[in-house]
């Protein structure tokens, strides 16, 4: 080929600039190769070839011709289009930039590979620009070479690009989260390391770079530990990325720096960017060095390559180029020869694709348009997968590796994706990322194989973790873990001390037993059960004394501390000690409280041979003596009460520390002077009845003495006694005609007879588990609660039918308490029987629904499991058990007392009448205050709902001159003219249908048509009131001030009206709405001695009341309403037309 003229002189001119820019003294004239592999092609392509001055890779030619001869046998070129290899020297002394020149102006070369040197890359990357021709670099991946304004036809398929690394780098960071690094960077080239874009990246992605030390590459481990900069590395970072030069060892001495000084735990993670392998073999394995001590110093180091530097790679390389050439090439040759082998192919499948596009042989020679054909595309060459980004820059695929024990294992695969090219467009760094994935998951050597995290629990220098406040939590649970046992000891000690001083004992001293034998004991008895029984006020003397006898028998008195008790009495056979159990149970008796249940008092024994349990006295006696008692009767409100107490104080006693009765009956059912029932006698029973088992105790004998004859040989007679609190109904027969004689023994005879059938009605009302046990044994076992649910059936049974069980069957308690023990699975089991419920015209009691009834039944069923509990029966009885009175039970008993008010005494009947005013006082004083409807609703419970009026007239009314009229006057001189003038009002009100609202000082407010409704006839009550007000004040003198002419100003409207009551301490009925507000204008804007009314009011005058006269006022200023018509009412006339208020004759009357 020839040169022109002005050709050779633009080579001249270029050699002599480039001269002078890069210092070349002379020109080394460097080799020349030509390599022509398709003469007989119709158009041939010159590759410029500028192979570096290094004999490790002299054999780069040699991989130019098997990858031509790839292209062709592949059919990826053109069949006319043929490969021509020229190449030249580079990279001494500028000599491949000569050499560029020449081949470009001489041999008219359409593309160029190399050099392997970035100085020299950087000038023809330039040149190659300005030609239009295409430059692929294939050794030289500077971060330099990245702009493509500058070098927009240059393509690289290098390994060692030193972003790509970076963006791997951030990738891995990522997968784990980190947010705090510290980087280890070399003092020299640091540009060309990943490190430097690293730094941009992490900074875009808000991952804070804590520390970076600067070290030189070439230190040794003792030097940098000298530094001291490892300790700064240590306080601040745990994630260490570390990278002092392209290839791994170049961080041998920092990783063993790292090992001597403690930095190589689990807590750190080294991770070390390998951008090219200049070395066959890894750091540990060099000589001259402690191997074993790098071995270490590496292990469990992060190490980041590219895939592409792959062994499996490499040797398929090596053993196929030696194949074609017989040549075998270093590990540094065939990595530069592999990377040279994919920038040819990279190029031919370019050159393919532009023919394709333009079907022109010569296409190769637009060097732009073969630059955007390798853009963009991936393909498989010898380095694996090609991945070309829109700069026509190879995206490398990395592997992460772990280091362990001298050998490197894939952990996680970065794999490289091209990115959306919408994004592409707008943002390049979009264009292309990495896809992270573990390949071998909890790969680290912790418990767990997790990494760990980026700044440590407590802090990089344990500042985070002050263990102070841990000494002092160790120091407080070690004092309340000795405190605790020690203080549960010292409480334990303590409570046992009080548990056997035994507050529950009262000393036999203090009590105080009555002797109900003697005539006044028995008289004062017979009086005090009068006032209980109300047997005083229908019954006979003879009657009272029997009642006396009963109760004397049934009720055992004492006095305990000035406490008046119900006592039981046992005879004691030795001295007695209570077990712990029982104790504890005493105990929580003696401290139990409920309104429902009887007070315990104590238990006095081991003294005098006796034990004496004592429960507080409930002066009504037992709900036996209440129900079954003929002269008094008992309404359905006092049976629902107490079956509601009932329940109630077993419901409590269930939820409470001693969950059971044990023996719950009806005459264990007392009746306070409230009327509130009081279960009794419960946990003690069992106690005693333990001690009786054992024969420890013996029931007490009452002496009871006979004085028909005085015998000599008198002894006294024991009667056994099971419970001294229980009522008798018994029918008195016998009258004495003395009242202090003594009891005779028939009489004596006939009470323990009905003491004994009294024990005997208790039992049969226990549950049958109960009875056939006591029944074996003679004395009470424990209970239970399905026992206890068992008597509450039967207790309600005899309150809400007033009728004892069993009574339908006539037989004799004791018959049936051996029925009920004995009964076997085929005999009929027996149960009381509910009477017919018939509801007749007279009869005010209500008929009981089936589910209470089935509620009581469930309460009798054989198998104590299947009973309902006590919470189950509550909820049954309060939604089925509902008063029908209204009031207190007290007020119902009041009501019931009225009923005997022939049979009381007169001071009975002088306090009802005093009650009875009392209430009429106040029934006047509420409707004083409230209407009387509303009242009368109040009294009876009934909600008061507030109410609209659609008509109704409000009136108000003001003194004239009254502030003068005060600040002239005392006190008690105004209070008295108010209640001279008011009562004047309250006098006119009172004979028309109206109702005084309210008086606030010298206002007055009265409303008609509310809340009782009188259709238009409101208007003419408040008109009457009105005129009848205002003659009333004309005529009105003041005592004190007789010379003062009164005068008011009156005004009404009618509207409509909303009322109600307000208040629950003080109710006042109040009226709301504008109908209110307008009246008040009324008055505000009247003239004094007038009453002025509204158009509304003047309408419902004119038209039903036409005897009213009325005169028009004209417009005025109300506020809040504007201009508005008004009119004067200025009287009435009667039918003869006779004006008979107002004075003188109105002329301008107007209808």
């Amino acid at each position: 080929m020839v040169l022109s003229r002005w050709s050779y002189i633009r080579f001249v001119g270029m050699l002599a600039v480039l001269a002078t820019t890069f210092g070349i003294a002379t020109v080394v004239e460097g080799f020349f190769t030509f390599a022509d592999l398709n003469s007989t092609a119709a158009s041939i392509i010159r590759i410029a070839h500028l192979q570096p001055n290094e004999p490790t890779i002299q054999h780069e030619p040699h991989v130019l011709k098997m990858c031509s001869k790839d292209l062709k046998e592949r059919g990826i070129l053109p069949a006319d289009i043929g490969l021509q290899i020229i190449t030249m020297e580079s990279c001494n002394r500028f000599s491949g930039v000569e050499q560029a020149a020449y081949l470009h102006y001489m041999q008219n070369t359409s593309v160029y590979f190399g050099p392997g040197c970035n100085n020299e890359m950087l000038v023809i990357g330039r040149l190659v620009s300005r030609w239009n021709v295409p430059i692929i670099a294939h050794l030289s991946g500077d971060d330099a070479l990245s702009d493509r304004s500058i070098f927009d036809t240059l393509g690289s398929v290098a390994l060692t690009s030193a972003t790509e690394m970076a963006r791997a780098t951030l990738t891995y960071l990522q997968l784990y989260n980190w947010k705090q690094v510290g980087l280890v960077r070399s003092s020299v080239n640091f540009e060309r390391l990943s490190l430097y874009s690293l730094k941009h990246l992490l900074k875009d992605n808000n991952v804070e770079i804590n520390v970076e030390i600067e070290l030189d590459p070439f230190m040794t481990p003792d030097e940098i530990i000298a530094t001291g900069k490892l300790k700064t590395l240590r306080n601040k970072a745990r994630i260490i990325i570390a990278e002092l030069g392209m290839d791994l060892h170049t961080v041998r001495s920092f990783m063993v720096a790292c090992h001597r000084s403690n930095m190589k735990t689990t807590d750190y993670v080294y991770v070390l960017p390998w951008l090219a392998h200049q070395h066959d073999h890894y750091p540990w394995e060099a000589n001259n060095i402690e191997k074993n001590e790098v071995r270490l110093a590496f292990d469990d180091s992060i190490v980041i390559t590219a895939h592409g530097y792959d062994k499996k790679f490499i040797e398929e390389f090596e053993h196929r180029f030696s194949q074609i050439t017989g040549i075998i090439s270093s590990h540094y040759g065939t990595l530069s020869y592999m990377a040279l082998y994919d920038a040819l192919f990279l190029y031919g499948l370019a050159v393919r694709d532009a023919y394709e596009e333009t079907r022109n042989l010569t296409c190769y020679l637009d060097g732009k348009l073969v630059w955007r054909k390798m853009t963009a595309r991936q393909f498989i060459g010898a380095t694996g997968q090609v991945l070309m980004n829109n700069k026509a820059v190879r995206v490398p695929s990395y592997a992460t590796y772990q280091c362990v024990n001298g050998t490197m294992r894939i952990v996680v695969e970065l794999t490289a994706r091209l990115g959306d090219q919408n994004k592409c467009a707008k943002d390049n760094s979009d264009c292309a990322d990495h896809v992270a994935h573990e390949t071998l998951p909890h790969y680290w050597r912790t418990y767990d194989g997790s990494l760990p995290s980026d700044m440590p629990k407590c802090g990089f220098d344990g500042s985070l973790c002050d263990y102070t406040i841990f000494f002092i939590i160790a120091g407080i649970i070690l004092f309340i873990s000795l405190a605790i046992p020690l203080g549960w000891l010292i409480y334990k000690r303590e409570k046992e001390r009080l548990l056997y001083d035994m507050t529950w004992r009262i000393p036999r001293e203090q009590i105080k037993i009555l002797d109900t034998h003697n005539t006044r004991s028995e008289g004062s008895m017979a009086k005090s059960l009068s006032s209980v029984s109300y047997a005083e006020s229908v019954g006979s003397k003879a009657d009272r004394r029997i009642a006396a006898k009963q109760a004397v028998a049934n009720a055992k008195q004492a006095v305990a501390n000035g406490v008046r008790v119900a006592f039981k009495r046992y005879k004691q056979t030795r001295n007695l000690t209570f077990p712990k159990a029982e104790l504890v149970r005493l105990k929580e008796l003696k401290l139990l409280e409920h309104e429902n249940l009887n007070k315990f008092y104590g238990i006095s024994f081991n003294q005098q041979n006796e034990l004496i349990v004592m429960w507080v006295l409930c002066p009504r006696g037992s709900l036996e003596d209440i129900l079954f008692n003929g002269d008094l009767t008992i309404n359905r409100n006092f049976q629902v009460s107490f079956a509601k107490d009932v329940v109630k104080g077993l419901g409590f006693l269930h939820a409470s520390f001693l969950k059971t009765h044990g023996f719950l009956c009806l005459q264990n059912c007392l009746v306070d002077s409230n009327w509130t029932v009081k279960l009794t006698n419960f946990v003690t029973e069992e106690a005693i009845g333990d001690k009786l088992r054992h024969n420890e105790l013996k029931p007490f004998r009452e002496p009871v003495k006979r004085k028909k004859k005085q015998e000599k040989d008198g002894k006294d007679e024991k009667d056994k006694d099971k419970d001294d609190k229980d009522g008798q109904k018994e029918k008195r027969k016998k009258k004495d005609k003395d009242d202090t004689r003594s009891i005779s023994d028939d009489e004596n005879e006939e009470i323990l007879e009905k003491k004994q059938s009294i024990a005997d009605k208790r039992y049969i009302q226990l549950a049958p588990e109960i009875v056939r046990e006591l029944i074996a044994t003679k004395t009470l076992p424990p209970g239970s609660q399905a026992a206890d649910i068992y008597s509450l059936g039967m207790i309600l049974y005899q309150i809400l039918f007033k009728m004892e069980p069993f009574s339908e069957k006539n037989m004799p308690p004791e018959k049936i308490l051996k029925m009920l023990a004995l009964a076997k699975e085929d005999e009929q089991i027996i149960r009381p029987t509910f009477p017919k419920q018939e509801q007749t015209p007279n009869s005010t009691d209500e008929v009981y629904n089936l589910q209470l009834l089935s509620c009581i039944e469930a309460c009798w069923l054989e198998i104590p499991e299947m009973r309902p509990n006590i919470k189950r029966i509550r909820t049954l009885v309060n939604a089925n058990l509902k008063t029908t009175g209204s009031g207190s039970l007290v007020d119902q008993m009041m009501k019931m007392m009225e009923d005997y008010t022939t049979k009381l005494e007169q001071l009975v009947k002088d306090r009802t009448a005093m009650l009875e005013e009392a209430q009429q006082q106040a029934d006047r004083l509420l409707k004083n205050m409230l209407p009387s409807s509303i009242a009368e609703d109040l009294k009876v419970g009934k909600p008061i709902i507030p109410q609209f009026y659609p008509g109704a007239t409000i009136l108000f009314s003001d003194i004239r001159g009254f502030t003068k009229i005060s600040s002239t006057s005392t006190p008690f001189q105004i209070v008295t003219f108010l209640n001279d003038l008011f009562s004047g009002f309250d006098s006119i009100i009172s004979k028309h249908d109206a109702y005084k609202v309210e008086t606030i000082g010298d206002a007055y407010m009265i409303a008609s048509g509310l809340p009782k409704e009188n259709g238009n006839a409101h208007v003419q009550h408040i008109a009457d009131v009105a005129l009848k007000m205002r003659a009333f004040v004309s005529n009105f003198k003041l005592a004190h001030r007789p010379e003062e002419v009164m005068m008011v100003r009156i005004g009404f409207h009618s509207g409509a009206v909303a009322a109600g009551v307000v208040g629950l301490q003080a109710p006042r009925y109040c009226l709301f709405g504008d109908t209110v507000n307008m009246a008040s204008r009324m008055e505000s804007s009247g003239l004094p001695n007038k009453i002025q009314i509204s158009e509304s009011a003047y309408n419902l005058l004119h038209c039903f009341y036409p005897m009213f006269l009325l005169a028009e006022r004209g417009k005025v200023e109300i506020k809040g309403k504007g201009e508005c018509t008004t009119w004067f009412l200025e009287g009435k006339t009667n039918s003869s037309g006779v004006e008979i208020y107002g004075g003188k004759k109105n002329t301008n009357r107007l209808f």
